[in-house]
Parts: C-alpha cells; structure tokens; sequence
C-alpha cells in the first residue's frame, strides 16, 4: 500500500463519519489515523534489529577483483518491505535470498595494496504498507590487498646480494660441513671455491643474513612501489632457503620477525599491510653489521647514526638511495613498472 492509497482511505473514512456520523465510520478514521504511527514504531525498531556480517577474501592480491557478501540476518526481516543494501553509495550487483536472511554481493577492483576502506553500508527499508522509508549506515572494516610480485627471483637475488657484499655471496645458500651432516648435500659449487668442505642448507645457522625494512606509505602509487619491492625480495630470498628479518614501524613500537617460511612472511606481510607507518629503523636496536634494505617512499627517511642502510625509494630523485624511482627497483627485481 502506498501513501496515495493511504490517504484516499483516510479520506473515504472521513466522508462517511461526516455523512452518516456514525460510531463505526469514527472508529474507522481512528484507527487509520493510529495505524500509521504503529507501523513506523515497529518497522523502525524491526529494522534496527537487523544484524550485518560483511565478508571478503582473507587475501587478495591488487590488480585482481574481490567479491564482497554483506548478509542481514534478523528474525523481523520478512516483515520488512523492499530491503536493500549499498556500499560506498553503489547498489549490489545480485542477492540471494537463504534461511536465516539475505545477502547482498558486491564487487570492487583491488587497484592499490594496502588497507583498503569498503566505506559505508547503507541498509534501507520501508514499513510493510510502503508508507515510511528508513535509513541505516554502518562503517564497514577494511580489508588487506596484497602486493603484486615484480621481476624474477634471480634477478631480486642478485640485487640483495650486491646489498650484502661480496662476502654473503658466498655462504647463501650454504653453511661449513659438520660431522654427522649428510654427505649428499655437500654444495659441490661452494666447496670448489672454499678451502672447506660446505653443504646446502636448508635453514642456515647463525644471525639473520640480511634484514628488509618498509614505511607504510599514505601515497596509493608509492605505496603500491614499495609493497612490490618488499614482497618479491622477501619471496626471492625464501625461493633460496635464505632467512631474514623483517623490520617496520607499528602504532605500539618497532615490530621484528624473523622469517623462514613462506607462511610467516605472509603472517608478518599482514601485519605491516593491517598496522604499518613510517620510519622503520627509528627505534629498531637493529646491528650496524647486518646488511639493510630500506624500502621506502621518503626519499630522506629518518635513520639512526649507527646504521648505514641501502635505500630503495620509490620516489625519483632521491640522492641518497641505491635505487630511485619507481622504474629502478622494478628494473632491478627483473620486471616492468
């Protein structure tokens, strides 16, 4: 029923109490009159009973597309008329009706890496006779997009191992033979070179061979740069068994891990994406004679007096990086920017 309908009934009820004043013809007009005032009261208080629940992929890559369900569940739902869902302003591309509610499907294109802002549900409805139009917004929560990976492992290798020294060069990969060490691993490669008999190994002893160190940088494009870079050199260093420490700036203090598996990069990748700043040696307590990648968007980032880092920036003109500018680092991983 609509407002017009409404009305037009409102007014027969009155023509009729007037021409005929009757008791029957007043109660009529009385109720119609209430009617309107219980509906609003129920439907508003129905559809503020309404749960939301909104789900994403746990890890989507940028460039790529992401469906997104928004589900309201609520056991006053049928009695809702024309419920309907948005996200940032734009209208769902399909729903589907189930038993507990419906679910409303959206989908958004990853374009940066980062936390990515969903912005505003709005869920609106109307009361079951189509007379009153409500409104709800909720915020909804940002969801992590994962770095692409740029170039090739061997060319990332070779760009971390020019950042470790000539010395590095020789012991990636490969750890001095121990008695009781199989024999089948012996790096016959490594050994020719060496004085010493060395065998592959798998996780090396000692320290962390190189660290890697990020700013989570509020520029999208910057951003995009610098999650690149840090993403392949973590996986290209992995892709060679060689562990490393990770290093960025959190609300709470310096965050270090150390990875050797592909599954804690990806854990400590989450972190910077979900809690990551800027100015990630600040405070670190990192060693002076442990190499340092410095991936970073300020071309003049603060580093404490004891650390002498390489620097990749993603932007140009940085006089004191290794790397500068976007087209340099995807270059030296191997790949186009």
């Amino acid at each position: 029923m609509g407002r017009f309908y409404y009305v037009f009934l409102l007014l027969i009820a009155f023509s009729l109490m007037v021409i005929y004043d009757l008791y029957d013809s007043f109660l009529l007009s009385v109720m119609l009159l209430l009617s309107p005032f219980c509906l609003y009261l129920f439907s508003k208080k129905a559809g503020r009973s309404v749960s939301f629940a909104c789900e994403a992929p746990s890890r989507v890559e940028r460039g790529k597309e992401a469906e997104i369900a928004i589900s309201l569940k609520s056991p006053f739902l049928p009695f809702l008329s024309s419920p309907e869902v948005r996200l940032s302003g734009s209208p769902y591309e399909a729903y589907k009706e189930e038993k507990e509610g419906l679910v409303f499907y959206f989908t958004r294109s990853m374009v940066h890496c980062g936390r990515l802002s969903l912005g505003k549900i709005t869920f609106s409805w109307k009361d079951p006779f189509g007379l009153f139009h409500f409104q709800r917004e909720l915020p909804a929560s940002p969801i992590l997009v994962y770095p692409k990976q740029a170039g090739t492992f061997h060319d990332a290798l070779a760009a971390l191992r020019r950042i470790a020294g000539s010395e590095e060069v020789e012991y990636f990969g490969a750890t001095e033979y121990k008695p009781g060490d199989n024999p089948h691993l012996i790096n016959w490669k490594v050994t020719a070179r060496k004085d010493d008999v060395y065998v592959r190994d798998s996780y090396p002893a000692g320290s962390d061979r190189i660290v890697l160190a990020a700013d989570y940088e509020e520029d999208e494009v910057l951003r995009d740069t610098v999650g690149d870079a840090l993403y392949s050199a973590g996986l290209a260093l992995l892709s060679a068994r060689i562990p490393f420490r990770f290093v960025f700036a959190a609300l709470k203090g310096t965050a270090s891990h150390t990875i050797r598996t592909r599954e804690e990069w990806m854990d400590a990748l989450s972190g910077f994406l979900r809690a990551g700043r800027t100015g990630a040696l600040m405070g670190s307590g990192l060693s002076p004679y442990i190499p340092i990648c410095y991936i970073t968007g300020n071309p003049n980032p603060p580093i404490p007096p004891e650390l002498f880092p390489a620097i990749w920036c993603a932007k140009e003109g940085a006089e004191r990086a290794a790397l500068s500018g976007r087209h340099e680092i995807y270059k030296a991983l191997g790949g186009d920017a």
